[in-house]
């Protein structure tokens, strides 16, 4: 009994320490379509994009790649016409090296100003591919600068948005390296707006 107790505070643990860098500002989830947000994917589009692989810096340019209608970065993962499919772990030099070969036209950064970019990014309508956790990447689906909110898609959980106050969003990009990739085509359409026009 002592065991079983001792397995099951270890597991509580573990998911506390999984799950205590993200913080929902208002305890109510979110979701595409959502003002706050800057890309547009719904969840049954998300998890496409599941990490199977240790893929995650794939799955989070193919992400941004579906919601900018940039076909090239939206099969990363597989086998198309764009090219052979890319899996395993990334890094910068890797990204420019099948950005090339498959022609996608992309902002590779790394260092202080990514926070810049991840800024331009959500203010300009795009989402960016960014480094979040430990040798992790994930999806910044937007930023709300009035609030300080972060809006991140964890491709290892991919129907969840989740958020994170500025403090909290700090520690998670520091905590992979200071690197984005950011596609450089259009934002995807703006939604549209219905009025009673009677």
């Amino acid at each position: 009994m002592t065991r079983k107790r001792s397995v099951k505070s270890t597991l509580i643990a573990l998911v506390l320490v999984m799950t205590a860098g993200a913080q929902l500002s208002s305890g109510q989830s979110v979701e595409c379509p959502d003002n706050r947000l800057a890309v547009d994917l719904p969840r049954d589009i998300r998890t496409w994009f599941r990490n199977p692989d240790g893929s995650c810096v794939q799955c989070s340019i193919g992400m941004c790649g579906v919601d900018q209608n940039v076909p090239e970065a939206a099969t990363l993962l597989w086998d198309t016409e764009y090219g052979p499919r890319e899996r395993g772990g990334s890094g910068p030099s890797r990204v420019s090296a099948y950005c090339h070969r498959r022609g996608i036209r992309a902002f590779n950064i790394t260092g202080s100003n990514t926070w810049d970019w991840m800024k331009w990014a959500a203010e300009t309508g795009r989402g960016a591919a960014i480094g979040a956790g430990t040798a992790h990447f994930q999806t910044l689906m937007g930023y709300e600068p009035e609030t300080g909110t972060w809006y991140v898609c964890n491709n290892n959980s991919p129907t969840r948005i989740d958020t994170y106050d500025e403090a909290s969003f700090r520690r998670l990009h520091l905590a992979s390296g200071q690197w984005v990739v950011v596609l450089d085509y259009p934002p995807h359409p703006e939604r549209p707006q219905y009025y009673q026009w009677w």
